[in-house]
């Protein structure tokens, strides 16, 4: 039996089916995953910022680490930038970026630039690599 990861998983509502690609990707008897992510089912558009802020805080901070979508659509989104510098004030959680697909490579966010612990292809062995602990940055990011 594998390890149990508690995950949330930042990205932008446009992306919501690469969530479930994501963890779908990822989930295996090695890897199973409890997820906190917020997804379209909970339309926080209608919100005022610290109605969101009050939603997102506490699922980030019950996720042990925080998966970031990147392509370059994510670069400048607040809430992903927001997500990350939130996720950071636990020493303990790591963050990760996962490239989307056919996104490889694409500038960070700068949050993420700052904080990542790895950023890796959209790749289930690197992902759970990452998630177990490994710091990975591509010879294309900077560490």
């Amino acid at each position: 039996m594998g390890g149990l990861h508690n995950i949330f998983i930042s990205h932008r509502h446009q992306d919501d089916a690469l969530v479930a690609a994501l963890k779908e990707l990822i989930s295996s008897p090695r890897c199973r995953l409890r997820d906190f992510s917020v997804i379209a089912p909970l339309a926080l558009g209608a919100l005022a910022d610290e109605q969101i802020m009050a939603v997102l805080a506490p699922r980030i901070a019950r996720a042990g680490k925080v998966l970031v979508i990147v392509h370059p659509k994510t670069r400048f989104h607040r809430w992903v930038d927001w997500e990350i510098e939130h996720a950071r004030i636990y020493r303990s959680k790591r963050i990760i970026g996962v490239w989307a697909p056919g996104a490889s490579g694409c500038d960070l966010p700068a949050p993420l630039d700052r904080h990542a612990h790895a950023v890796v292809e959209w790749n289930a062995q690197e992902v759970v690599a990452a998630l177990e602990g490994r710091d990975n940055w591509p010879r294309s990011a900077r560490p």
